[in-house]
């Protein structure tokens, strides 16, 4: 196994996990979601599986066990309100588990399922296709973007006590988190449900470019220790950061914060670190 290519690796452990649901009664029906459901997902792409378990078996199930029929479980994790495991296999395979009961499996909205086992023709009881409503993404850009301005001051009192990696992990962050989700929002209901670590692949080319060289001015500005240069990347981020939170609030029909952006630009031209 540690020989072959990741996406073979991945197959395998998706094959193996679907013959042993096949093969367990306990186990009304297995499918993907996220990417390797909703035809995002590459050669790269982890695996989110998850299982309708008869009501009887649900709190006896043994999620490792299943797993490692597939492969052994290196490392493993609960999150807190998750119903399944987070784990990492020997491979490595990333691997998610979710388990549900068969009783309770059509209250939840999927955007996207394949389904790799059905005992019970329990697809057509999954309420698959949906995607968060205009209302709920209008909401997600109105805070986001709340809670960027409510913390603009950041930026210069990180430089004020000297705190340059912690300075450009944040502005990594901004771009990432906030800018490149701003850019997908307007084309993609998904953009904050989507994992932060894969939004940059689903961006255009001309968005990755754009991206892509705010980020180097901000990797350019630590490694030169230069507060001149991390005004220039910072002034060109908080430019890009006001016209794609634009383009999203004129497209969910949302108003832009234009008071706090323009007393911000003003407290960075007069009070950066010299």
């Amino acid at each position: 196994m540690d020989a072959e290519p990741i996406i073979a690796r991945h197959d395998a452990v998706i094959e193996r996990l679907t013959r042993a649901a096949r093969d367990d009664e306990r186990i009304v029906a297995a499918w993907l979601q996220g990417s390797r459901a909703d035809g995002s997902a590459d050669a790269y792409s982890d695996i989110d599986i998850y299982l309708a378990i008869r009501d009887e078996a649900y709190a006896d199930f043994d999620k490792i066990a299943f797993i490692e029929r597939a492969a052994p479980v290196l490392v493993h994790a609960t999150p807190p309100g998750l119903p399944g495991v987070v784990c990492l296999l020997a491979g490595p395979v990333k691997l998610d588990l979710l388990v549900e009961k068969r009783s309770a499996v059509a209250g939840p909205a999927r955007p996207a399922v394949a389904m790799l086992v059905d005992k019970a023709a329990l697809e057509s009881e999954l309420r698959i296709g949906v995607l968060p409503s205009e209302e709920d993404v209008a909401r997600d850009i109105d805070m986001i973007l709340r809670m960027t301005f409510q913390g603009a001051t950041w930026p210069i009192r990180l430089l004020g006590r000297g705190q340059w990696m912690t300075h450009a992990y944040s502005e990594l962050v901004l771009i990432n988190n906030v800018i490149v989700a701003m850019m997908l929002a307007t084309h993609d209901r998904r953009a904050f449900q989507r994992n932060p670590m894969t939004r940059e692949r689903l961006l255009t080319d001309e968005e990755r470019r754009e991206v892509d060289a705010l980020s180097r001015d901000v990797l350019r500005a630590l490694s030169g220790r230069s507060l001149a240069e991390a005004y220039r990347a910072h002034m060109r981020i908080a430019e890009t950061l006001g016209r794609v939170g634009r383009a999203a609030c004129a497209a969910f029909g949302l108003e832009f914060p234009e008071a706090a952006e323009r007393e911000v630009m003003r407290f960075y031209e007069r009070e950066w670190p010299a």
